[in-house]
Formats: structure tokens, sequence, C-alpha cells
């Protein structure tokens, strides 16, 4: 197994999921208080599950004696709330993309034990995205009356 290769895949999942932290945080306190309070909980929970993610992802860059990164992917700031969730569908979207490429790396190296991480937390941002349409389509049905 290349370590190296593995550990600088790994690094760029941390780097997605500490943009994706950002961005739902950011977005977490925007949205107000009185009127979408279901959006910011959804928001600070969603945020708090892509934190699991960096720990999982950052203990086995460690496991295999690599240092992990504390840069950020890019993060789009957005008033528009539909926009936003449209955007964070995006970003879900991307992760899905970039952790299937990722395991197939894995696959390559015969790293079963990093293969296996992203296998779960595939399954945590399909249901992210999920969660980001639904949301959309209510805000869109909260303002369009």
């Amino acid at each position: 197994m290349n370590k190296a290769r593995i550990i600088q895949i790994l690094n760029k999942a941390v780097e997605r999921e500490i943009g994706a932290v950002f961005q739902y945080m950011g977005q977490h306190y925007r949205f107000p208080k009185e009127t979408h309070p279901i959006a910011r909980e959804m928001l600070e929970r969603i945020a708090v599950e892509e934190m699991k993610h960096i720990e999982a992802f950052s203990k086995r860059i460690v496991a295999l004696g690599g240092q992990e990164s504390i840069n950020s992917s890019k993060v789009v700031w957005e008033t528009d709330f539909i926009k936003m969730m449209e955007l964070d569908k995006d970003i879900e979207d991307e992760a899905i993309t970039m952790y299937r490429k990722h395991i197939a790396i894995c696959e390559e190296e015969g790293d079963e034990e990093t293969k296996a991480i992203y296998k779960k937390i595939i399954k945590d941002e399909e249901r992210h995205h999920k969660l980001f349409a639904e949301l959309k389509d209510m805000l869109k049905e909260k303002i369009e009356g």
C-alpha cells in the first residue's frame, strides 16, 4: 500500500469537510431563529456530522503516519436561503463523487480500512444531500406561500 497516496486523498477529504463545516455553520447562524428554526437546527446538526467526518479521516491519517491538513476547500457565502440549499446540495454531490474516486484508489492500494471509512461517510453525505433538497423545497413553499 502506498501510504503517501492514501494520506493525500484523505487530506483532500479533510479539506472538503472543513469547508463544509464553515459553510453550514455560517448558514446556521444566518437563518433567523424566529422564521427558520428547522433550517438552523438542521444546518448545525449536519455541520457537527461533518466535524465527525474530519475526525475519522484525521485519525486514519495519523494512524498511517501522516499529518492532517488544516486547510479548507472553497466556502461560498450566500444570502438567499434557497440558493444556500442549492450550494449545499452541490457540496454534497461533489463530496460523494470525490469519495467514490477515493474508494477506487483505496481498492487499487489494497486499503480496506480507509475504504470502509469512505463508504460509511458517503452514506451520511447522501442523507445530507436529501435533507438539503427537502429543506430547499420547504423554504420555497414558505416563501411562495
